[in-house]
């Protein structure tokens, strides 16, 4: 009879060949002995379906992605040489880098230290201090650099006259950014000026200058004619610029240009007098007035022929008339005027200021 084993059988529920791997021989018992465990299905992959090519190496001329590509060398290339190029020669045995032969490093030959007691500076003799007379200082007269004001320092000694102890009440100091005198140049006085405002020309001064101006058209007409009336009908004239009636025509244009100019700002009342324009304007009238006589008793330079021809007649014209009152207006409206500015004149001239 059998005996059983030592330590007897194991239980039937469990399996002796459990942790045998497949393929591999398991234990067996004592009656069989070893035996091949078979694995079951589902330790197998799945085998391919039919007409499925059989497992095979790769093709030909195959290449791995990860691996290098064609041709790669891991190497260095040909004809490259890591030992030193052809012709270097080693430096000689006892070679020392340095300067070449010949290098001197310290002073040149014949050099010469300097004696004991040598101290660097100027030649024996040699002035150390500026030339005789140098002034370092300002110069004589200098008064200092100006101060925020833009003012220099006023000069030794200097001071506010006597009985003055400081500015006049309400002044102060100039503002600020405000240039020192002479910085501008002078502004130009009244009589440079070029400035006319008609709203300031009084009545007497627009009398002047419109009698002046009606003095120069009426000398343009006829002061004296001569007339024919026999066969032949004819009339001729002289004007104010004849002989010598031009005088008081001039007169009058002068003395409206004048009184223009000082409207205008071009001359002052300090460099022609009002008085003096009145003087003027009468001795036009007066003037006027003789060539108003003279114009009835001219005969044209015939002593007095003309008038013993019938048919022929002659004497004064239209513009000897009219020249003789606008001298007379000329007169009136200079005297007011002059009256206004504050002339005194010999006598009183009524009227409108």
């Amino acid at each position: 009879m059998s005996q059983s084993p030592p330590g007897g059988f194991p239980p039937p529920d469990e399996s002796p060949d459990a942790d045998t791997p497949s393929g591999e021989a398991g234990p067996g018992n004592a009656t069989t002995g070893p035996q091949e465990v078979t694995p079951p299905p589902s330790a197998y992959p799945p085998s391919p379906p039919p007409g499925y090519p059989a497992a095979q190496s790769p093709p030909p001329g195959y290449q791995d992605p990860s691996g290098p590509p064609p041709g790669y060398q891991s190497g260095p290339p040909p004809g490259y040489q890591q030992a030193p190029p052809p012709g270097y020669q080693q430096p000689p045995p006892g070679y020392q880098p340095g300067p070449p032969p010949g290098y001197q490093q310290g002073p040149p030959p014949g050099y010469q230290q300097p004696p004991p007691g040598y101290q660097p500076g100027p030649p024996p003799g040699y002035p150390q201090g500026p030339p005789p007379g140098y002034q370092q200082g300002p110069p004589p007269g200098y008064q200092g650099q100006p101060d925020q004001s833009g003012f220099p320092p006023p000069p030794p000694g200097y001071g506010p006259p006597s009985g003055v102890t400081g500015p006049p009440p309400g002044y102060g100091p100039p503002p600020s950014g405000y240039a020192p005198p002479g910085a501008y140049p002078p502004q130009p006085t009244g009589a440079s000026k070029v400035a006319f405002d008609p709203s300031k020309v009084s009545i007497s001064g627009w009398g002047v200058l419109g009698a002046s101006l009606l003095t120069l058209i009426a000398s343009f007409f006829s002061f004296w004619h001569v007339t024919s009336t026999g066969f032949i009908s004819a009339s001729v004239g002289l004007n104010g610029w004849s002989l010598w009636w031009w005088i008081p025509v001039l007169l009058a244009i002068a003395v409206g240009v004048v009184y223009a100019l000082q409207l205008f700002g071009v001359l002052s009342r300090d460099q022609v007098k009002p008085e003096w324009l009145v003087y003027a304007a009468a001795a036009s009238f007066i003037l006027m007035i003789g060539v108003t006589l003279q114009t009835f008793f001219y005969s044209g330079g015939t002593g007095g022929v003309l008038g013993d021809v019938e048919g022929i007649s002659y004497g004064p014209s239209f513009g000897v008339f009219l020249a003789l009152i606008t001298t007379a207006a000329l007169t009136y409206f200079t005297a007011l005027a002059a009256q206004g500015a504050g002339a005194k004149l010999p006598v009183k001239v009524p009227g409108p200021a």
